[in-house]
């Protein structure tokens, strides 16, 4: 258009806004503005371009129209996404107790304790499930796999350490 327009009562200009005949860069000036500002920068009259029903009769610029946002069906709301994963995650480590639990399958054996050594197999078959948990991801998993390989690793030391004493006192005993 490019020529100056009006006045223009505010009822007139939101209906020009509906039809499109004005829009957010057109320039608009009111009684009290210092200089003309685009229609996009004139908050009290943005929300007439929406569809909805906006009460124009008897308001003044002064008084925004009020925009209320028109309800969205289900699936159309964004949701805000966690960052994307650019391969910097790193599984907490979690011990395997391995060693450990063979170790102490193995220390009962030369001192005739069997009674260690099904305990120690149990701990070295949850031991060696430790880690292929955590590489999966299912770290609570791997926790629980490493918790049971430490209780059944200490059930067979213990177990070994009972059998070490009772040939060492059997040895000492048999002395006296």
């Amino acid at each position: 258009m490019g020529l100056q327009q009006g006045p223009v009562p505010e009822d007139e200009l939101v209906t020009k806004i509906r039809r499109g005949e004005i829009d957010g860069t057109n320039l608009i000036w009111k009684d009290g503005m210092a200089d003309w500002k685009p229609l996009s920068q004139m908050p009290e009259l943005v929300g007439a371009t929406d569809s909805a029903a906006a009460s124009t009769s008897g308001t003044s610029w002064d008084q925004p129209v009020s925009k209320v946002p028109a309800p969205q069906a289900v699936g159309q709301i964004p949701i805000a996404q966690p960052p994307a994963y650019h391969g910097n995650y790193v599984a907490p480590r979690i011990p395997t107790y391995m060693w450990q639990s063979v170790v102490a399958t193995v220390i009962g054996l030369p001192f005739c304790c069997l009674l260690a050594m099904p305990f120690g197999i149990v701990a070295i078959v949850f031991a060696a499930k430790v880690e292929g948990l955590r590489v999966s991801g299912d770290v609570l998993g791997a926790r629980h796999a490493s918790d049971t390989a430490k209780t059944w690793m200490i059930v067979s030391f213990a177990c070994s350490g009972l059998g070490i004493a009772i040939n060492v006192f059997s040895l000492i005993a048999g002395n006296l």
